[in-house]
């Protein structure tokens, strides 16, 4: 466990088109942010791609979905993204993010930087994925 002496808040607006993984995470690279959290999301997506639970593929939804949830970790060693959405029906699913989420109208965002941590990516034997490994961040 670490402890963090607080938290920036960054708010960001992706317009129609933007593919919600790969903007995400071009901020980290650009932005050099080590460790940071989703806080918020609102909006709508005409294309959806998860990866359901147990899947080794990913699942493309067709048509008009609003964002229900949005959370997940971001560091300069990968992403992590979970997402639920309800399509015109109300129907909720929900997974892990991949790229091809597109942002409909508008996707308003909330991002809360972790200070004194790095987030990174390591590949876990027991898992047989990469997960999250929190470091304290030498660079503060």
């Amino acid at each position: 466990m670490h402890s963090n002496a607080g938290m920036e808040l960054v708010s960001l607006r992706l317009e129609s088109g933007a593919d919600i993984r790969r903007d995400l995470e071009r901020l980290v690279k650009r932005d050099k942010i080590s460790a940071a959290v989703v806080l918020g999301a609102v909006g709508s997506l005409s294309n959806v791609c998860l990866r359901f639970a147990d899947q080794n593929k990913h699942t493309t939804l067709k048509g008009k979905h609003e964002i229900l949830t949005l959370s997940g970790t971001l560091g300069e060693g990968g992403v992590h993204l979970h997402m639920s959405v309800a399509d015109t029906e109300g129907e909720c699913k929900g997974g892990h993010m991949v790229y091809g989420c597109r942002v409909n109208t508008t996707l308003e965002l909330v991002i809360g930087l972790v200070s004194g941590v790095k987030f990174d990516r390591v590949m876990d034997e027991k898992t047989g994925s990469k997960e999250l490994e929190i470091s304290k961040d030498e660079e503060e």
